[in-house]
Parts: structure tokens; C-alpha cells; sequence
């Protein structure tokens, strides 16, 4: 089965929203929403591209870890079952069970990107670093590990909240990754925060001509109240 997100009432798929929040930017996006009164939307400076990836954004499809002691007869179930379907243009939000072994890896990316999904954000570690990055999979986590997560954390649920850096992501909320972290947009707030963004960034653009040609900045300010 394939699971389109982000698709209109006609079922097309919306490559546009995607492409104009990545092209927005994690700084951009936070500044709307904290204009709309939405001013949790960071997940922290820990959680970082453990590689140079190209900014992301698609909409959140969630699973979540808990601690595990001992190996289960069939330690990766969850996690086969989230990855059976096809995820088109949907991000990977992982809470993790521990900050000791890595929830993530090369193999996983390799069957990620076949199932559709554009990249994964972990409050958790990654391993397999050289291989993620030879795959070209954007992959957002707190640092790396050489351990396997089986018998140390378990895949427990699919499409749960999500709670990263005292932000709660709910699967459909939509994520924006880049070389400053990650952001989270509430679904009910996409729309508005791209039609903000894209007002905010021609004034940026006006702002920075303006500076550029020698004016006074807080006159720029006060004329457009951007900086």
C-alpha cells in the first residue's frame, strides 16, 4: 500500500509545499510561527544533519523506542511494519528509547528512501554515518553509536506523538530540516506559515538591497520591521 501525505482533496500529490518550506529555512519558518503565537517549533540545538544534506521538509510519520534489556525473538517487528508501506515525501520522526545505541542506520536509509520517505529526525543516535551519506538519505540525530539498538531499545508504536525538545510532533505535522536544526510546523498552520514565509522573504530580500546600497539599519528596521 502506498500512503501519499500531504496530498489536496484530489489526491495529488503536493511536491510544491515541501519545496517551499525547505526553500524557506528553519530560521524563517520559526520567525512565522512565532508571529502566529507558535514560539515551540524548535527541536533543540542537539539535533543536527550528521551530514552536509540538502534542506528537507515533508509532513511527519512517527514511531517511537523504549529502553528494552533484553534482545526479542523478533526485536525489529515495529519497525518492519512501519516500513512496509510506501511513505511518499513523508519525514521519519523517531523517539528514541536511549542515548546509547543507534536507532538508525545504512540499511535502514537504503529502505527508507525505497519507501518513499524523504529523510528521519531522531532525539536518538545514528550508526553507519559513511553509508547514510553514500546514500544521500538527510538524516537529523543527536550524535552516532556503534551499538545496535536490539536488547537495548524497541520499536513500541507507529503514528504516536512524538515529543522531541519539549515539542510534541504529531504524525502530519509538517518538519523542516536544515544546517540550523529542525523545525515543526502544526499541520492546521502549514498553509498560513507558507503564506507568511513567502511575504517574509520578499522583505528580507528589500531589506538586505537596502542595507546592501549603505542606509541606516534601524531605519530599515523601523520602515519594515524586518532584520
Amino acid at each position: 500500500m502506498a500512503r501519499v501525505y500531504g496530498s489536496d482533496s484530489n489526491g495529488a500529490s503536493e511536491v510544491s509545499p515541501a519545496r517551499t518550506l525547505a526553500g524557506l529555512g528553519t530560521a524563517l519558518v520559526c520567525d512565522v510561527l512565532d508571529r502566529i503565537g507558535c514560539r515551540d517549533s524548535f527541536l533543540g540545538p542537539e539535533i543536527m544533519p550528521v551530514w552536509p544534506s540538502p534542506a528537507m521538509a515533508g509532513p511527519a510519520f512517527t514511531l517511537t523506542c523504549r529502553p528494552a534489556n533484553d534482545v526479542p525473538s523478533e526485536p525489529y517487528g515495529v519497525l518492519f511494519q512501519a516500513l512496509a508501506d510506501r511513505h511518499e515525501g513523508a519525514i521519519l520522526v523517531i523517539g528514541a528509547g536511549d542515548l546509547v545505541s543507534g536507532v538508525w542506520g545504512e540499511l535502514l536509509s537504503t529502505a527508507a528512501i525505497a519507501r518513499g520517505l524523504v529523510g528521519a529526525v531522531t532525539d536518538g543516535l545514528t550508526r553507519d554515518v559513511t553509508g547514510i551519506v553514500d546514500v544521500r538519505f538527510p538524516m537529523y540525530a543527536t550524535g552516532t553509536s556503534p551499538l545496535d539498538s536490539a536488547g537495548r531499545q524497541d520499536f513500541a508504536a507507529i503514528g504516536e506523538p512524538v515529543t522531541i525538545g519539549g515539542v510534541t510532533i504529531r504524525p502530519n505535522d509538517w518538519i523542516v530540516g536544515d544546517n540550523l536544526g529542525v523545525a515543526v510546523i502544526p499541520a492546521e498552520h502549514r498553509d498560513r506559515v507558507i503564506e507568511l514565509g513567502m511575504a517574509k522573504m520578499t522583505g528580507e530580500s528589500t531589506v538586505r538591497q537596502e542595507l546592501a546600497a549603505g542606509e541606516d539599519l534601524g531605519t530599515v528596521f523601523r520602515r519594515h520591521g524586518i532584520l
